[in-house]
C-alpha cells in the first residue's frame, strides 16, 4: 500500500520517509527534493522559488500531474511519496502529516548541519523565513487547487515530531501504517 507523508518544514517528514524505506523495503518517491532542485538550479532559495511559483503555477502542475500519474501507476505497492501534496494527488493511501510548532521549525533551520539545507544564523530570521514559505505554499495550494494542507481531517495519521527522535517518528508512523493497513484490508476483503 502506498503511504504519503507531508508535514511542516523541518519537521523531519523526509527523514522519516528515508528511514521507513531502509527498514521496511518501501520505494521512496521525493517530491520535495526535485522542487528544491529546480529553485537551486534557478539560483533561488524555496521561499523565492515559492514567490516564482505564486506568478507562475506552470511547474506545480508539471510536478503534481507526475505525482497523480505515479499514484495511480504505483496503486497496492509498497512507496512512500514524500511530497506537500501527494496525500491530495494519491487518494488510495495511508496519509500521514508530520507536525511541528514554528519555534521548533526555526530552532532545526538554525541548528542545522544537514548538506543541502538553507543555512541561517540568527534564530528570528529562521522564524519569519519559515512562517513566511509556510504560508506561501499554503496559499497557493489552495489557491491552485483549493485545498488546505494544514486541515487535519484529510490525514489518516498525525504526528507531531517537536519531542520525538527521528527513529521514533518513524515507528510511530510505521506502527499507524500497520493498523491502517489491517483496517483496510480487511475493509475490502468483505467487498
Amino acid at each position: 500500500m502506498l503511504i504519503t507523508i507531508t508535514g511542516k518544514p523541518c519537521s523531519g517528514k523526509s527523514t522519516a520517509a528515508k528511514l521507513l524505506q531502509e527498514q521496511h523495503n518501501f520505494q521512496r518517491i521525493g517530491v520535495g527534493d526535485m522542487f528544491k532542485e529546480e529553485a537551486k538550479k534557478r539560483g533561488l532559495s524555496a521561499e523565492e522559488f515559492n514567490e516564482l511559483c505564486m506568478k507562475d503555477p506552470s511547474y506545480d502542475f508539471f510536478i503534481d500531474k507526475l505525482t497523480e500519474e505515479k499514484g495511480r501507476e504505483l496503486e497496492g505497492q509498497d512507496y512512500i511519496f514524500d511530497s506537500r501534496l501527494a496525500w491530495h494527488f494519491v487518494p488510495v493511501s495511508f496519509k500521514v502529516f508530520v507536525d511541528l510548532d514554528e519555534d521548533t521549525m526555526a530552532y532545526r533551520l538554525v541548528n542545522s548541519d544537514r548538506e543541502g539545507k538553507e543555512k541561517y544564523d540568527d534564530y528570528e530570521l529562521a522564524k519569519k523565513s519559515v512562517i513566511n514559505r509556510t504560508n506561501l505554499e499554503n496559499k497557493r495550494y489552495k489557491k491552485i487547487y483549493g485545498v488546505d494542507m494544514f486541515d487535519l481531517s484529510n490525514y489518516d495519521f498525525v504526528v507531531d515530531s517537536k519531542d520525538l527522535t527521528q527513529q521514533e517518528v518513524a515507528d510511530t508512523i510505521w506502527n499507524a501504517y500497520k493498523v491502517f493497513e489491517e483496517k483496510y484490508n480487511h475493509k475490502n476483503s468483505k467487498k
